[in-house]
């Protein structure tokens, strides 16, 4: 699904913020996967009032005699939330994930378009729960072990927590396995080595990133590794 939304900031900003007043690392030891409940992220799962549910299921029905099935229904709305979503058109990506969810609440597409639209509100802890439900059903996806560890290197830059900047190496490293062209899983792999004062690897990560896309050469970010060390590579100075 991930192929045609834009990732979440790329976490840039934050990201070089930090590169140039970096935050101190604390000893917080919370959970990698955040303690809520369907519940909490799904806002079309909220209790309804008898007349409530029965205003929705007409509803539903109507919009279900549009297409095939439900699920075609579901995947249409998902389409719908996308190209809303890369439009920056994030509330109405919402409610057009609340329809595919409706639609068909077994569609893993929305678990994972959800947790896209909290990590740009920057909602990681909602992000990181619903994206790590999406990722039960789609364990070897290297796109979306990547968006895991996008919020979690986003969580880590607003609260400085460790454990968020170990999980995201673990995901990136998974991800680059099952997709040894992936950039953007290098790029954030620098990054994270970066943060982890390992600036030799992130340089490594940095350059095999740059080979597989030239437009993963940020020039601030190489800014930021000149200040701590230089290229081994040679290539910038």
């Amino acid at each position: 699904m991930r192929s045609h939304l834009i990732a979440f900031g790329l976490i840039i900003t934050g990201t070089m913020a930090a590169c140039t007043s970096q935050n101190a690392i604390t000893e917080n030891r919370q959970s990698p996967k955040p303690e809520l409940t369907l519940n909490d992220v799904i806002p079309a799962k909220r209790n309804l009032t008898p007349e409530e549910k029965q205003k929705q299921k007409k509803t539903l029905d109507t919009d279900a005699k549009r297409f095939k099935n439900r699920k075609a229904a579901s995947a249409y709305y998902v389409f719908q939330a996308k190209r809303n979503f890369n439009e920056e058109k994030i509330d109405s990506a919402s409610l057009l994930l609340n329809k595919a969810w409706l639609m068909d609440s077994t569609n893993n597409e929305v678990y994972w378009a959800y947790g896209l639209v909290y990590g740009q509100q920057k909602v990681y802890d909602k992000a990181l729960f619903v994206l790590y439900h999406a990722l039960e059903k789609d364990q070897h996806n290297p796109r979306l072990l990547t968006d895991l560890a996008t919020s979690h290197l986003g969580r880590f830059y607003a609260e400085s927590n460790p454990q968020d900047l170990m999980q995201s190496k673990k995901l990136l490293e998974s991800a680059v396995r099952y997709s040894p062209n992936a950039a953007d899983a290098y790029y954030k792999l620098a990054i994270s080595h970066y943060y982890l004062q390992e600036y030799g690897k992130a340089w490594d990560y940095l350059h095999k990133s740059i080979s597989k896309d030239k437009a993963m050469a940020d020039a601030t970010f190489i800014a930021a590794l000149l200040e701590k060390q230089q290229d081994p590579a040679g290539k910038y100075e």
